[in-house]
């Protein structure tokens, strides 16, 4: 057999492994059981291909709840096709508004890829409402390790540092209360944040101060090392 006629044979049968699994994959997904639809993503999720990377992206945006977080698990394996299932799951970001659960699975689906592409979708959800997808968004900065993030992330822990405090008026007059479970939220991105700056400089502090302080005296020559 000639070389030719040996690497069209191997492409013949990958073509053919890749057209099985997807038949296999949509003959699954009728299934009226959310747990076998989840099975049948992450099985086809084994085979890195261009044509199941986009079959899995289309389930990112329909379907269980818990079929879109296995289609962002699924992608996050797709280690040699980086870039697109990177596109895919940023583009994926934003009609899952309504579902906190699955945006924070995407955005660690993105930290395992740690394509600098996937930063811009990071910084839009630093400061969301939901405690899972603001600590994944962070996490994601802390893996890309840019530069570009030093200066939102101690943007973050300023506004962090007062979260929950309340208002007083002195007078009694217009009091909001302290919230303990907001102050704690806070604290506890607050230590996310402080996290995802030392993987990116290298160095190490307790407080925001500190981080601004360092900023301001290093921003100018800082490197980011590998």
């Amino acid at each position: 057999m000639t070389l030719l006629a040996a690497l069209l044979l191997a492409i013949f049968a990958d073509d053919k492994e890749v057209e099985d699994a997807v038949q296999k994959f949509k003959s699954a997904m009728k299934s009226p059981d959310v747990s076998a639809r989840v099975n049948a993503v992450t099985e086809l999720g084994r085979i890195q291909h261009e044509r199941t990377m986009k079959v899995l992206s289309s389930c990112l945006l329909t379907d269980d709840k818990l079929v879109r977080v296995a289609a962002a698990k699924a992608l996050a394996s797709f280690q040699e096709k980086k870039a697109p299932a990177t596109a895919l799951l940023v583009d994926a970001l934003g009609p899952n508004a309504k579902e906190p659960d699955v945006q924070a699975e995407i955005l660690s689906a993105l930290k395992e890829l740690r394509e600098e592409a996937a930063l811009s979708a990071a910084y839009q959800y630093l400061e969301s409402k939901s405690f899972k997808v603001a600590e994944a968004a962070i996490a994601l900065t802390g893996a890309i390790r840019s530069k570009r993030s030093i200066d939102l992330l101690i943007r973050l822990m300023k506004k962090l540092a007062t979260a929950g405090d309340g208002v007083t008026s002195g007078d009694g007059s217009f009091d909001v209360p302290a919230d303990e479970a907001v102050r704690e939220r806070a604290r506890k991105l607050q230590s996310d944040a402080s996290k995802a700056l030392q993987s990116i400089t290298g160095e190490k502090f307790s407080s925001v101060s500190e981080w601004d302080a360092w900023w301001k005296r290093n921003a100018a020559l800082f490197r980011v090392k590998d």
